[in-house]
């Protein structure tokens, strides 16, 4: 969550942030963030974690641009990838989801959680495909059999 936001260096008010999600949970945390921009407006950190807490609140199209924002400024922010991956995949964008959780995966090869949410995109993916390729498949088979007659 928040804490893989920033690096090992993090700064103290986004620790604070997180601290507080336990204590006073999002809107305590959100506070943190919040003051935070207001000081440090260029803070991929703060950006990323903002979209974390946006996502958590389940406010999907936010989190979606404040993940791009954090982006805009780290694009090597592998939290922030699969954060928007998150939001495209709740906004039902699934393949622009998938491809967020690889770059995620690109950048941390072993960032267990972008794999994992891939696997879930790419099942929905797959599920919603399904029909169609039946229908496809007893098209096919009814072409065949028509043209053996």
């Amino acid at each position: 969550m928040i804490e893989a936001c920033g690096d090992e260096r993090g700064n103290d008010a986004l620790k604070k942030a997180v601290r507080l999600l336990s204590v006073d949970g999002l809107d305590g945390a959100m506070m943190v963030v919040e003051k935070e921009l207001e000081s440090n407006p260029e803070s991929w950190e703060a950006r990323c974690a903002k979209a974390d807490i946006l996502y958590l609140q389940g406010l999907y199209g936010a989190s979606l641009q404040w993940s791009e924002k954090s982006l805009a400024l780290n694009p090597n922010n592998a939290l922030a990838w699969n954060t928007k991956g998150n939001a495209l995949y709740k906004l039902g964008r699934y393949k622009e989801a998938i491809e967020c959780y690889g770059k995620a995966i690109e950048i941390e090869p072993l960032f267990i959680r972008a794999w994992y949410n891939k696997k879930l995109a790419v099942e929905i993916q797959l599920k919603r495909l399904r029909p169609q390729v039946h229908y496809l498949s007893v098209k096919a088979k009814r072409k065949k059999h028509s043209d053996e007659r």
